[in-house]
C-alpha cells in the first residue's frame, strides 16, 4: 500500500470542533503529518482569508487552501492563486435577481470578498466567516457596496438561506434549469451555488495531479454534502462520526466525531 501523501479537510463539522476550534489534538497530528512530508490543504466553502487565518494562526504556513468549495485555490496561505472559477455572469445576475425577489438571506463569495444580503424575515445569528479583524481576513460588504460588487457578475461562489424546506426546495428546483451551475449544500437550510464542474473533489484531484500522485495516496475527510466528491474521489475517503448518513454512506472509512479529534484519529491510524 502507498503511503499517504495528501490530506485534504473540510473545516466546519470536521477540522473544527462544535466551538469552532481547531484542538491541540488536531493541531498535533497535522503537525506530526506535515514532519513525515505530507501535504496539508484545507478545502472548505469559506473564503480563502477565513481559512487561511486558522492555518497560519497555527504555525501551517504551507498548507494548500482549495477555498469556495474549490473556486478559490492558492498553494498556501495568503500566496498565489492558482486556480479562480467564476459563474457565467448573465447566470449569476440571474441567481442575484432571483434570491432578491424572494428577500432570501445570502451572499455572494467574490475571491476573499463577501457581499452579504440579509433577507425577509431576517435570519439571525449569520456566519460569513470567523476572522474579519485582521487586513488579510474577508471583507463583509453590505448595502451599497454589496450591490455595486454584486452586480459586477463575477461570483465564485453564492449561499443562499432559507428556513422554510419548502420554498428552499422550490428555489432548487428552479435554479436546476439555469446553465453552468453546479449545486451542493453544506447544511440542511441552504444551497451553495458554484461553476459547473467546480467541486472540492476536482480541487483535489487538480493538487494530486500537481503532485504527481493518484487518489491512492490521498486522505480527505468531511461532514456534510458538499464533501462528497472529494470523500468520494480519495482511496482514504474518511467520514466523521458526526457527518450525514449519506456521506458515511459514500466514504471508506468512518473515524470519530469533530468534537473527539476524529481528524487527528484517522491520521494517527493511517499515516503516523
Amino acid at each position: 500500500m502507498k503511503p499517504i501523501r495528501l490530506i485534504a479537510m473540510d473545516m466546519d463539522g470536521t477540522l473544527l470542533n462544535s466551538r469552532q476550534e481547531l484542538s491541540a489534538g488536531n493541531v498535533a497530528a497535522l503537525r506530526a503529518a506535515e514532519e513525515k512530508g505530507v501535504k496539508l490543504a484545507i478545502c472548505s466553502g469559506r473564503p480563502a482569508g477565513d481559512s487561511g487565518m486558522f492555518a497560519v494562526t497555527h504555525g501551517f504556513d504551507q498548507m494548500a487552501i482549495l477555498s469556495l468549495n474549490g473556486g478559490y485555490c492558492l498553494d498556501r496561505p495568503f500566496g498565489t492563486a492558482y486556480a479562480d472559477h467564476a459563474i457565467d455572469r448573465e447566470t449569476a445576475l440571474q441567481c442575484l435577481q432571483w434570491f432578491q425577489e424572494r428577500k432570501m438571506t445570502f451572499a455572494c463569495f467574490l475571491q476573499n470578498d463577501i457581499a452579504a444580503f440579509q433577507g425577509d424575515p431576517p435570519a439571525s445569528d449569520i456566519f460569513w466567516c470567523s476572522h474579519w479583524d485582521d487586513p488579510r481576513a474577508p471583507r463583509i460588504l453590505h448595502g451599497e457596496e454589496a450591490d455595486s460588487r454584486a452586480l459586477e457578475g463575477r461570483v465564485n461562489k453564492f449561499v443562499c438561506i432559507e428556513q422554510d424546506s419548502e420554498k428552499l426546495h422550490a428555489l432548487g428546483r428552479l435554479l436546476e434549469t439555469l446553465p453552468g451551475l453546479e449545486i451542493t449544500s453544506s447544511w440542511a437550510d441552504n444551497y451553495e451555488l458554484m461553476p459547473r464542474g467546480v467541486s472540492k473533489g476536482r480541487a483535489v484531484q487538480e493538487l494530486a495531479e500537481q503532485m504527481g500522485i493518484g487518489p491512492d495516496q490521498v486522505m480527505t475527510l468531511g461532514d456534510f454534502d458538499n464533501d462528497l466528491s472529494m470523500i468520494e474521489y480519495a482511496g482514504f475517503g474518511t467520514a466523521m462520526g458526526n457527518a450525514s448518513p449519506r456521506v458515511k454512506a459514500a466514504a471508506k472509512y468512518v473515524t470519530l466525531t469533530n468534537d473527539e479529534d476524529g481528524v487527528a484519529a484517522a491520521i494517527r491510524k493511517f499515516v503516523l
